[in-house]
This record gives structure tokens, C-alpha cells and sequence, in this order.
């Protein structure tokens, strides 16, 4: 033991104490080393108590040593084993030999000495007990450890290591058993998860919770087994466990029964984790809470049915019109009820459709395809026709949904439609779908609200009928008493628009005479009232009935146009171009003959025109008609007058037909004497051009021999005579030389085209023929354009006109060579008026312009003659590319008299002539295509053989 040494160091301190009493006490004070000698003695006996109290101390705790079971070590700061002592543990726990003196970390696993230096440093730091337990392989297996750590003075530690695995065990076992009891015991499940998410363990009572056998989920993954939209919750559950190892809150998700229904459940799991920390598989337990999420539901669904009762009751009287109490109503749906949409349609007695008025939610539009629904057709139209409720949750498997394609893209799951009934009448539809369930509650809560938005619609629309029958009631009072006190048929017409626009609340409203009587039908405004950004209906306050051709032809005949929306008409020309959505006139027909029409137009979508306003504008209509007739009175003069005009008017038409009936029997015997007059011509010269042409060839000849003979007497004659010279230069002997032969065959050419224009005389005009026989068709084109040969040149200002002959292979046709030849003048004349005036036009600048603008590159004046065979029919196309013509034109253009051209070059007869030749004398057809700036082309059509003419 160490007491000697210490008991040694005080006896020196001692002597040293008494020595320096001694030196300080030279005066001999007695009293004070007295005093001091007895305070050391009590010291010293009190050193001596302890110094036997720590021999016996030590002695006790050697004993302790030699009987106590834990390793015990004394360690340094740095963990440096200063004392060791085995204690009972069998298992070599340390190496054998002497380990004193050696690092802890060189005599214990990496992981244990880790631990150790930790424990270590804590001791050290809180100068309290550490203890901790842990897990060391053995020979004989793995032995469980708990280690206790003690200060000591001079910064050094005991270490004292039990072994606890036998109590570990029996604590297992016990445990176990409890911990089955409690299971087996339990109305939780409790499950062991691995970390691939596969149920290594779950208690009994799943089968009892759940329906499933143990052994039918044991060893699967958990995924299967939940609802797929709660799968995501659990594995971003399991992952932030596995991340931080924090116990999480409890989730909650959607377990399958084995009856397939889907069970709510609560569950919270902690993770295991071995000696070494790290996590091996996942515990948890979970419990049913169907009921309660049921009960939650129930409680979330009676309060939305109630919010959604509430916003459709405060729709219903807090409203200022139908449109807005409609819109109020199906957004409730949407918002309460998680419509997808909804939609409220309004039945159009007259016609008996259904109008859709409102959409709310994915679609707010109502200018679709089922904007007008009959009666009895699609779902909306057979629930209004059966006065019943169409109600499923199952979408894609219902007959009465007709496009499941949508349906499913769009993940509609339920629909719902009630009809709109008011004291057995039905005044409308109210639908929606959803993407989730209906419940019989929310069935319920739609019923109940049908009834109520029915009863609300009827009572709008009683409002808005007696609002208006007043607001009409008040206009035509206003009207009559404009209509007796004044006779301005101009301020009655301008106060009747300007009246009904403002009632209507439209973008347009007009009154406009129709006048018949003149050369061309056209329409004439009288007034118009019209939002800013419209242009007028009619620039220049006049039109052609071609313009206006949908409301003429109707107003002639008494009728009323209703359109509600444009794009059901086919023919909606007009309303494209002024820009009509809807359309709405009525005729006005007065007693002095007069017609007029009272139009109201929407600009801007569709609109549905009520039967009230039909009847107000009727009832206009009326007083205008009224108020006409009264100014008539006024006028009986300048009707007599007007009368006597259209008799006059009467006269010269007769006059004028009968002028044109002559102008057209001598344009027919014309063309009968010309094409004499040709053939005339024709023999008459052909005689004389033969005799030219058969001597020209002699005549050469011989110039030929006595230009030769003229040259011998040069040669051998030489110097001439003076007189022979003299004629020689007179007369420039070598300029004749070489200029006779060319004179000769100029003559010889010319003469050529002289037999070759006759020839094309007597083929233009075939007198020499007799009926029908068949003919070249080519060689009658050819003839033609050879005659026009002069028109095709270019000229000053005029480029040539290029002719591209592109003939198919065509056998003899049987017909009338010369009236087809008379065709083909016409049409070929008639193109090269076209092309020359194009030409001419396209050269014109614009009168306003200071500078002419760029000059820009024309296309070539062309001529194209395609001739082909189909089937039994010839088919001959002559076309150019001038400047084409509009379609009225075009309509007009085989109508006899009419021409576009100037006064003085044409009579309007020449296709006229060319229609009844092909039509009448062929059997055949002919037609133009023609659109402005795209040229025009004449298509003719005659069979190959002769057909009985008409």
C-alpha cells in the first residue's frame, strides 16, 4: 500500500513547521506554541484516522477485486490501461498476455473502442457515471455487454464490463411471451416491414381486420394492398423514417379488404436499428378508422350541401336577371358539389329546343355543339322529353354518353341531369358531370334544388315577359302618337330604330326599302342605328339584290328571317360580310305596293330572338305600314305621275326586246351573208393567186438563165462599149443581180400566204358543205387563228399574244364545221379583247398618284387551246390568262345583249350565238371558269358522233 510514503511526508512537514516556529517564536511566547502544538497533534491524529481508514478501504476493495464477476480496468485520459483485472467473464475477452500499459482501441473491435473513447471523453466532461451497452463476437458466439465508467482523481477512470447476455435472453423470452400475448390480445395490427417494403410480419388479427390470411400477405409488398392514390404517402412516409430516423406522425391511407372495399387506417411505425445504428426493417401498428372518416365525410357533406343550398337560395332572390341567377346556380354546383362542370338549358317552345344558357366550371362557353338540343335527342333532350332524371356513377358503361372517348380522357366518372319542372311543365335542364362519385345525398340535394331553380327560372321569366309587354306596350303607344301627329315618314322611321336598338340592347337595327322597280332590284337605307365600331350596313346607301339576296327574296314573299346564330346557315355570305352573328328581319308591305324590311343584327355572338320580340317588331311593322299608307295620301299626284312612268318604262322594255329580237335576226343573217361573201372571195381569188403561183417558179428560172447569159458577155466583151457601160451603171447591173432572185422569192412567199389565207377562207366558212359531216376539229382552230393572225401580232403598246396549241389526238368529228368555226372565232375573239384591255388596264396609274409607281413585271398575254377525248365526247378548252371576271358576271355572260364591253364594240351576241350553236345545234355544253385576276377559260363539250338536235 501507498500510506507509508504519505505518513513519512508529513513528519517532514512537521519538523519543518517547528524549526520556522521556533525561528518566529524567539521572544518565547509559550502560550502561542502551546496553542500550535495541540492544533498539530489533533492534525496529525486526524491524518492517522483517515490514513487507516483508506488502508482498510484499500484491503476491502482488493477483496472485491478477487470476488467481483465484471472486468474492471483503470484507464488514463487517453484510454491507456493502466490496471486490468478479468473477473469471471469465461470468453477470452481481451487477448492473452499482459495488456497493461496497451491502448483500449488495440484490445477491442474498431466499432466497441469507438465507443469506448466516446464514453470516455463523456466521464471526463461531467466528471459523473457513463454506462452503455454493446454487442462483442466471441468464439462462442456474440455476448452482450454493459459497460460503467467512474471518474478518479488525476483524470483517470474505472471501467467495469458485465456480461449480459444470460439476462438479455431470459428478458427476450420473457418478453416475448408478453409481447404475443399482447398481440394475440390486440384489436391493432401489428406488422414488421423490411426495407424493400415487404410484410415480414403481421399480427393474427389482420385476418380478422382485413380478411386476408396471414400467409397470403406475409412475404409480399405492402404496395398492393393500398388504395394507389395513398401509395405515394407511404413510401414518402417509410423514406423520411429511413432518413432521419425520427419517429414521424401518424398517416393515414386507404387499406383493400378482401371484399374489396377500401378500409381507412392510422398507423405509426418506428425503425430498428442494429448495435452498430444502422436501421434493419421497420415496425409499426395500425388501427381501423373507417368509421370515423366516414362520420367526418358525412359531417364535410352536409355542410357543403348546406353552403350549396344557401348560394342557390341567395341566386334565387338576390338575382337582378335570369342570366345571372342561372350562372349563380351552376357555379354553386361547381364549387360545392366538385362538378366538373355544369350547365343550365332553357326549352324554346316554338321550335322545342332546348338553349343552352350558362356553363360553368372546365367549360363556360355556350356557342357550342349542344347549344340547341331538341326534344328527345342526346341525354338533355330525352331527359326534357321524359320529364325524368337521368342519374349514373358509371360513365363509361352508360348507353346514354355517347362520346366515352372524352369521357375517359377527361376522367368523367359520374353525371346527373334533372329536368326543370314547374307545375308539370318543363321549362328547362339542369346537368352535371363530376370525376368522382355522387352520393345519394348529393342525388337528394340536386333534386331538391332542381325544383327550386325551375320555380326561379319561371318566376325570371314571368318578369321579364311583363317588363317587356310594358316596355312594348310604351314604345308603340309612342309610335301612334308620332304617327298622328306628324306625317315625316323619315322621323317615324328614325325613332322606331333608334327605339327598338335600345330595347333589344343589339349592335344593329335598320329600316330599308326594297326597290323593285327599277332596272336592277337594289335595297335603300333609310336608317340605321349601330354601335361605333361598325361600319355602315350599306356605304353608299344603295345595293344590288345580289349583295343582300338572303333578305330579298324572303321579304318579297312575306317572310320573317330568324336566325339565331350564323354559322347554322349555309348560305351566310351576307352575314359574313357585314359581320352578323344573328340576324332577325321582318317584312314591311304597304298598301301603295312599297316593301321594306326592319332588320336587327348582334355583332358580336350568337343571340336567340324571343317571340315577344317578334311580336313587338310585328307590331311596328304594323304602324310603319300605317304611317306609310297616311303619308301616301299626300302623294296621289306623284303616284299618278310614277304609274305613267312605269308604263313608259313598260313601253320601252317591249321596245327594247323587240329592238333586240331584230338586232339578233340580223346578226344571224350577217353571219350568214359574210360567210357567202368569204367563200365568194375565196374562188375568186384563188384562180388568179394559182396562176401567180404556178409562174412564179418559171419566171425564176428564167431570170436566173439570162443573169447568167449577162455575165458570159461580160467576161468575153470586155471593155463594154460606152454606151453598154453607161446603161450598166445606169441601171446598177450588180444591185439587180443580187436583188432580182429575192424580189422573186419575196413573190413566191407571198403568193403563199395568199393560198394559205384562202384556203382558211373557204375552210371558215365550209358553204361547200351541207349538214354535218366529219371534220378536222384542229384544222378549224387553225383557220381561225390564221384570220385572227393580226390581232395576235404585237403592236405599239400591245405585246404579242402567244397562242400554245396543246391538241390530243382527235379523229374526225361529225358536226357543223361552220358554225364551229363561228364558236371558235368568237370565243378566241373575245380573249383577245380580254388580253389587250388587260394589258391596257395594268399600264394605267392611278389618277391621284404624283409619281407612277414602280414599274412591275406583266405576265406574258397568253392563249391556251387544249383539245382531249373522254370517253364519247370531245372536249376543246380555250383559255387566257387576262383579268377574269366576278361571278355575276359569269352568270350572265351566254344572256343574248349582254356585253361588258364599250358602247360601239360589241353587240352581246357573240356567245350567245356560240351557247345556241353548241347547246341547240350540237348537244353539247359549254362553260366558263373565270374568278377575278385569274383569267378565264371556255370549256366546250360536244359528243363525237351526230346527236339529235334540240
Amino acid at each position: 500500500m501507498e500510506s507509508q510514503p504519505i505518513l513519512t511526508e508529513n513528519s517532514s512537514a512537521s519538523r519543518k513547521f517547528f524549526h520556522s516556529l521556533r525561528e518566529n517564536t524567539e521572544e518565547g511566547q509559550t502560550a502561542e506554541l502551546t496553542t500550535a502544538l495541540e492544533q498539530l497533534q489533533a492534525e496529525t491524529a486526524k491524518r492517522q484516522a483517515v490514513e487507516a481508514q483508506l488502508h482498510q478501504k484499500t484491503s476491502e476493495f482488493a477483496a472485491i477485486l478477487q470476488v467481483l464477476p465484471d472486468l474492471y480496468f483503470r484507464l488514463d485520459a487517453d484510454g491507456t490501461i493502466l490496471d486490468y483485472k478479468p473477473g469471471l467473464i469465461e470468453n477470452s475477452y481481451i487477448p492473452t498476455g499482459d495488456c497493461q500499459g496497451k491502448s483500449l482501441r488495440e484490445c477491442l473491435t474498431t466499432a466497441v473502442g469507438d465507443r469506448f473513447h466516446q464514453a470516455i471523453t463523456q466521464v471526463l466532461e461531467t466528471q459523473s457515471l457513463v454506462s452503455f451497452e454493446y454487442t462483442l463476437p466471441l468464439p462462442g458466439g456474440k455476448n452482450n455487454f454493459e459497460a460503467r465508467l467512474l471518474p478518479l482523481p488525476d483524470q483517470q477512470i474505472i471501467v467495469l464490463v458485465r456480461d449480459t447476455s444470460d439476462n438479455i435472453q431470459a428478458a427476450l423470452i420473457e418478453s416475448d411471451a408478453k409481447f404475443r400475448s399482447i398481440v394475440e390480445n390486440a384489436h391493432d395490427i401489428i406488422f414488421a416491414l423490411t426495407l424493400e417494403g415487404i410484410l415480414s410480419y403481421v399480427s393474427p388479427n389482420w385476418t380478422d381486420i382485413l380478411g386476408h390470411e396471414v400467409a397470403e400477405v406475409e412475404g409480399k409488398s405492402f404496395i398492393p394492398l393500398v388504395h394507389p392514390d395513398d401509395v405515394p404517402i407511404c413510401v414518402d412516409y417509410f423514406q423520411r423514417l429511413l432518413t432521419t430516423g425520427e419517429k414521424q406522425d401518424a398517416i393515414e391511407y386507404r387499406v383493400k379488404h378482401k371484399n374489396s372495399n377500401w378500409r381507412w387506417h392510422t398507423s405509426n411505425s418506428s425503425a430498428i436499428r442494429d448495435a452498430n445504428g444502422n436501421i434493419l426493417n421497420f415496425v409499426g401498428i395500425c388501427y381501423d378508422t373507417t368509421d370515423r372518416k366516414q362520420a367526418e365525410e358525412a359531417l364535410a357533406e352536409r355542410a357543403r350541401l348546406a353552403n350549396f343550398r344557401a348560394d342557390v337560395d341567395a341566386a334565387l332572390t338576390q338575382s337582378d336577371s335570369l342570366q345571372n341567377m342561372m350562372c349563380r346556380c351552376t357555379n354553386a354546383l361547381v364549387e360545392h358539389l366538385d362538378a366538373a362542370f355544369a350547365r343550365i338549358w332553357t326549352l324554346n317552345k316554338k321550335d322545342n329546343v332546348l338553349e343552352l344558357q350558362v356553363s360553368s366550371g372546365m367549360y363556360t362557353h355556350i356557342n357550342g355543339p349542344h347549344k340547341r338540343v331538341p326534344v328527345g335527342q342526346f341525354k338533355i333532350g330525352l331527359i326534357a322529353e321524359e320529364s325524368k332524371p337521368h342519374l349514373t356513377n358509371s360513365v363509361q358503361t352508360d348507353p346514354r354518353v355517347s362520346n366515352k372517348e372524352w369521357a375517359q380522357r377527361e376522367g368523367m366518372v359520374a353525371f346527373a341531369g334533372y329536368p326543370l319542372i314547374v307545375e308539370d311543365e318543363t321549362v328547362g335542364v339542369i346537368a352535371m358531370f363530376a370525376r368522382q362519385v355522387i352520393t345519394e345525398s348529393t342525388f337528394t340535394a340536386l333534386e331538391f334544388a332542381a325544383q327550386e331553380i325551375a320555380i326561379g327560372i319561371k318566376r325570371k321569366q314571368a318578369e321579364v315577359a311583363l317588363r317587356e309587354s310594358a316596355q312594348r306596350e310604351a314604345l308603340l303607344n309612342r309610335l301612334s302618337n308620332q304617327i298622328r301627329a306628324s306625317l315625316d315618314l323619315n322621323y317615324i322611321v328614325e325613332t322606331a330604330v333608334q327605339e327598338i336598338r335600345n330595347l333589344f340592347q343589339i349592335d344593329r337595327c335598320a329600316f330599308l326599302w326594297y326597290r323593285q322597280d327599277a332596272d336592277v332590284p337594289y335595297w335603300e337605307k333609310v336608317y340605321e342605328a349601330k354601335s361605333s365600331f361598325l361600319p355602315c350596313l350599306l356605304n353608299h346607301k344603295e345595293a344590288t339584290n345580289a349583295e343582300i339576296e338572303l333578305i330579298a327574296v324572303k321579304t318579297l314573299n312575306r317572310e320573317i328571317i330568324r336566325i339565331d346564330d350564323a354559322e347554322t346557315v349555309d348560305d351566310r355570305k351576307f352575314l359574313q360580310d357585314f359581320g352578323f352573328t344573328a340576324f332577325m328581319s321582318l317584312p314591311v308591305h304597304t298598301q301603295s305596293g312599297e316593301i321594306g324590311a326592319f332588320s336587327c343584327g348582334s355583332c358580336s355572338d350568337f343571340r336567340p330572338w324571343l317571340d315577344n320580340e317578334v311580336e313587338l317588331l310585328q307590331a311596328v311593322t304594323v304602324q310603319l305600314a300605317i304611317a306609310i299608307d297616311q303619308a301616301k295620301l299626300y302623294t296621289q299626284s306623284r303616284i299618278a305621275t310614277q304609274t305613267a312612268q312605269d308604263k313608259a318604262q313598260q313601253l320601252e322594255a317591249a321596245l327594247l326586246k323587240l329592238q333586240q329580237t331584230q338586232a339578233q335576226l340580223i346578226q344571224t343573217e350577217r353571219m350568214s351573208s359574210l360567210g357567202q361573201l368569204v367563200a365568194g372571195i375565196a374562188h375568186e381569188i384563188n384562180n388568179p393567186v394559182n396562176f401567180i403561183y404556178g409562174n412564179i417558179s418559171h419566171a425564176h428560172e428564167y431570170t436566173k438563165d439570162l443573169l447568167y447569159l449577162v455575165e458570159l458577155y461580160q467576161q468575153n466583151y470586155c471593155p463594154p462599149t460606152p454606151e453598154i457601160h453607161e446603161q450598166i451603171y445606169a441601171i446598177d447591173l450588180d444591185f439587180i443581180r443580187h436583188d432580182l432572185p429575192k424580189i422573186l422569192d419575196s413573190m413566191k412567199m407571198g403568193a403563199e400566204r395568199i393560198r394559205q389565207i384562202v384556203l382558211s377562207l373557204r375552210n371558215f366558212s365550209r358553204l361547200d358543205e351541207d349538214g354535218t359531216k366529219p371534220v378536222d376539229i384542229h384544222e378549224g382552230i387553225n383557220s381561225t387563228l390564221l384570220l385572227l393572225q393580226n390581232r395576235l401580232k404585237a403592236k405599239p403598246g400591245h405585246p404579242e399574244i402567244q397562242v400554245i396549241r396543246d391538241y390530243g389526238n382527235l379523229p374526225p368529228i361529225v358536226c357543223h364545221a361552220g358554225q364551229m368555226n363561228q364558236v371558235f372565232m368568237n370565243l378566241l375573239i373575245n380573249a383577245i379583247d380580254v388580253l389587250e384591255e388587260g394589258v391596257e388596264s395594268r399600264g394605267e396609274h392611278p389618277p391621284l398618284c404624283s409619281l407612277p409607281p414602280a414599274p412591275l413585271p406583266l405576265p406574258m398575254p397568253t392563249i391556251h387551246i387544249r383539245t382531249l377525248i373522254q370517253e364519247d365526247h370531245v372536249i376543246i378548252s380555250i383559255a387566257d390568262n387576262g383579268l377574269g371576271m366576278t361571278e355575276e358576271v359569269r352568270k350572265r355572260l351566254f344572256d343574248p345583249f349582254f356585253t361588258t364591253k364599250p358602247v360601239g364594240k360589241g353587240t352581246g351576241m357573240g356567245l350567245s350565238i356560240s351557247y345556241q350553236i353548241v347547246v341547240k345545234k350540237h348537244c353539247g355544253k359549254i362553260q366558263c371558269i373565270s374568278a377575278p385576276g385569274e383569267g378565264a377559260e371556255f370549256i366546250i363539250v360536244i359528243p363525237l358522233q351526230e346527236q339529235p338536235s334540240t
